[in-house]
């Protein structure tokens, strides 16, 4: 991809709150998550990612705005791992093993409720409707639903450009299909 293409692109959208916006959005997450069947850090990105690159492509905002990159088992913010760690020894969230089957959870539980007064109605009810749709599905199945044509345009640790929400996972053909590949090329995008 051209340095110039990478510029036009949007990897954080600066919103009020900045990074307290995604320690806060974890908390209310893991909140409305407490009785979900299987919550771990898997379901925890991937709901967080599917409610910031929903938003994105409906009006052209996200609900946190940071971040986000390529993981091998799908998005997830990148500062991730250092906020969750940060609010373990804050005491603002534990992670409890749970055994379900052969394999075992790591399930995130917020110790506070979240403050949210940096979201509007319309934020939450993205992370709502995230929340809703992975509610039954295992960590496995979050993660291949995440793994459409935005996630398979990058390698791991890359970052991923909200506009990678635009793209979609419908079959094209025809003049449609020859004029994406064009463009994919022009911008230095892998095309499958």
């Amino acid at each position: 991809m051209t340095r110039e293409a990478q510029r036009r692109l949007t990897y954080t959208v600066e919103l009020p709150g900045g990074q307290v916006r995604l320690r806060e959005m974890i908390l209310y997450v893991c909140r409305a998550a407490e009785e979900m069947p299987r919550f771990g850090k898997t379901k925890l990105n991937k709901i967080l990612w599917k409610a910031d690159f929903s938003a994105f492509a409906a009006r052209g905002m996200p609900v946190t705005g940071r971040p986000y990159q390529r993981l091998q088992a799908g998005p997830a913010p990148v500062e991730m791992v250092f906020v969750l760690e940060e609010m373990i020894e804050r005491g603002q969230l534990e992670i409890q093993p749970v055994t379900l089957g052969p394999h075992t959870e790591q399930r995130v539980c917020a110790l506070e409720k979240p403050s949210l007064h940096f979201f509007s109605s319309d934020d939450l009810e993205y992370v709502d409707r995230a929340v809703k749709e992975y509610w039954e599905l295992s960590a496995r199945e979050t993660s291949d639903d995440s793994h459409g044509v935005a996630w398979k345009t990058r390698d791991n640790l890359d970052p991923m450009p909200y506009e990678t929400a635009l793209l979609s996972d419908e079959e094209l053909a025809g003049s449609r299909l020859t004029r994406l590949k064009e463009l994919a090329s022009e911008l230095g995008w892998r095309s499958q």
